[in-house]
């Protein structure tokens, strides 16, 4: 049995599978819209052009690399971001420090995330 639903985005009438969130005109949508949203002022702008350079792709490839793209939080699951153990808008002159950057999967990235808007108030 093939169920079909409508995609999530609204307004779309476009059946896709269960399985899907967005069929393919809008399947890129959150991230359009979390990227408008996150350039919309000098500061974003300025994080958007840090994280496109080619220094902290490397840097990020290599620690994910050094992990053994393994999450170096839960040890589980496979680690596909590099994070900032101290947040860039609290330490921005560490950005490219490699022992301020860790290998985590993106369930860790979340939790650390609201962790750290709490612990530094961003």
């Amino acid at each position: 049995m093939n169920i079909k639903k409508r995609c999530n985005k609204i307004g779309c009438k476009e059946f896709i599978s269960i399985a899907e969130t967005y069929c393919k005109d809008h399947d890129n949508h959150n991230n359009k819209v979390y990227e408008q949203i996150r350039t919309s002022t000098e500061e974003g702008r300025k994080y958007k052009r840090f994280y496109d350079t080619k220094e902290w792709r490397t840097l990020r490839y290599q620690t994910l690399l050094n992990a053994g793209f393994i999450c170096e939080i839960c040890g589980v699951r496979e680690a596909t971001i590099g994070d900032h153990v101290i947040p860039t808008k609290v330490r921005w002159d560490l950005r490219l420090d490699k022992n301020n950057v860790q290998a985590v999967c993106s369930e860790c990235h979340n939790k650390k995330t609201e962790e750290d808007k709490m612990e530094y108030g961003i």
